[in-house]
């Protein structure tokens, strides 16, 4: 009886999600049509994509409501849900948002 309350309790707390680190953040999605594509969210709020051989950069980075929206110079959008630490990405010529899945997220570290 003790280890369901316990238990009711913990699921009981509500998860809430985090912001994505801009200036130190280094993000593995699988989507759709690209597979692996690795970002990195530098200081100063320079970005990176990389996927299959291609490499694009960016620079910012907006949030609107529960969404960060993260632009870069090929025409690409990432979007971030806080609320469901979900990802999606506009490809760039497109009108239909790829859903993401996440396989990793941490931090990145100087290497000096």
């Amino acid at each position: 009886m003790f280890l369901r309350a316990v238990l009711f309790c913990l699921l009981s707390i509500p998860c809430f999600t985090h912001a994505l680190n801009f200036s130190s953040t280094f993000l593995r999605l699988n989507c759709p049509q690209r597979g692996l594509v690795e970002i990195i969210l530098h200081v100063y709020d320079h970005t990176q994509e990389r996927w299959k051989g291609n490499f694009e950069t960016g620079a910012g980075h907006k949030r609107s409501g529960d969404t960060e929206i993260i632009p870069f110079a090929n025409g690409d959008t990432l979007f971030h849900s806080l609320s469901r630490d979900s990802f999606g990405y506009l490809y760039a010529g497109e009108d239909k948002l790829s859903v993401c899945a996440k396989i990793d997220e941490r931090p990145v570290y100087s290497s000096f």
